[in-house]
């Protein structure tokens, strides 16, 4: 039979704008991702497309944001995603323009982010966000 198999915890951090961020990796390449149960879809900086080595799959569509504007996306290929120190796996980006949210966080004095973890991967992986203790449970 199946053995209780424990969760995978990955350590958040608690921003001064109390947004929750993780260390992580993808495609091997050191990221900062918020938490962000109210993003539909995980997404990367399309500035950074480069970086991380994303390539773009599909053709451009109109995302919406948390504010009333679109923003232009393009979906990206399956990236290999380490959380702290855990391999998840593969999971898929969206690029998109984070300028706009990097800009409200430096004016807060917090250091920008590469790229938001998503409604899409947090119910795939059956996330539960221990606040208290500052986990993500996997």
């Amino acid at each position: 039979m199946f053995k209780n198999i424990p969760p995978l915890r990955i350590k958040l951090k608690l921003t001064k704008t109390r947004h929750l961020i993780c260390q992580s990796r993808i495609n091997g390449v050191k990221a900062v991702l918020l938490i962000d149960t109210g993003a539909s879809t995980s997404c990367i900086a399309h500035a950074e497309k480069k970086t991380f080595n994303i390539e773009e799959k599909g053709e451009p569509f109109e995302a919406s944001g948390a504010g009333k504007d679109k923003v232009k996306a393009v979906m990206g290929h399956q990236c290999d995603l380490i959380l702290g120190r855990h391999a998840i796996g593969k999971h898929a980006f969206v690029l998109l323009d984070m300028q706009h949210i990097n800009a409200t966080l430096m004016n807060e004095n917090v250091k920008p982010i590469n790229g938001i973890l998503g409604a899409d991967f947090l119910k795939k992986n059956q996330a539960i966000i221990d606040y208290k203790n500052k986990v993500l449970n996997l």
